[in-house]
């Protein structure tokens, strides 16, 4: 391992649109640029892409500064995914929760936007964590061992007591990344509710 897990920064997470529901990537463009326009969410946006002609790529991208948003589309399911590029705060535990504040508040927005007709609902229930840096968090159970306390507490937080199993994508070639599924279904603005009172009790 080139260095601690502690030092892992560049690091996204995805959460999965509900089944059923019917939105192309091409509708998120003008939602972003008004994004870009009013700044609902944190950080400096700068731009947004659209790569929806890319077969199981990233959709449409919200490039800001801070990381990227975009309707990610590999293995062909769709979902808000973030990635972080710059540093933040506290140590892996607290980072982990500040990018599932993020991921959060972005789904809820978009959850709540006139334009997408309410046709629009993530799962609560399931996510995706994954290690951008091949040199910090090479994909091996090393890796996992060292990386799950971490993500145990963001998903106590999430998730209280309820079990949940998390799967570690074998494949050496794929970067780490985990699967995550809660035992019970539950909202976004659920999820959201108890990371913002896991911060005010200083989780």
């Amino acid at each position: 391992m080139g260095g601690p897990i502690s030092e892992l920064q560049r690091i996204g997470l995805k959460l999965f649109l509900a089944d059923g529901a019917q939105v192309r990537p091409r509708e998120f463009v003008p939602v972003f640029h008004r994004w870009i326009q009013h700044r609902p969410v944190d950080g400096m946006l700068i731009d947004v892409a659209d790569y929806e002609h890319v077969p199981e790529g990233p959709g449409v991208v919200l490039v800001a500064h801070e990381g990227n948003y975009s309707l990610d589309r590999a293995d062909d399911r769709m979902g808000l995914l973030y990635y972080r590029k710059q540093p933040l705060d506290g140590g892996l535990p607290e980072r982990l929760l500040s990018l599932g504040r993020i991921v959060l508040r972005a789904a809820r927005l978009l959850e709540e936007e006139a334009d997408l007709g309410a046709r629009l609902k993530f799962r609560g229930d399931e996510l995706q964590v994954i290690a951008n840096d091949r040199l910090l968090a090479p994909n091996d159970e090393r890796t996992m061992a060292a990386f799950r306390p971490a993500l145990e507490r963001l998903l106590a937080a999430l998730y209280g007591e309820e079990s949940c199993e998390m799967v570690r994508v074998a494949d050496p070639r794929e970067r780490f990344t985990l699967q995550v599924k809660s035992s019970r279904p539950v909202d976004v603005r659920t999820l959201l509710e108890r990371l913002d009172e896991a911060g005010r009790l200083g989780g």
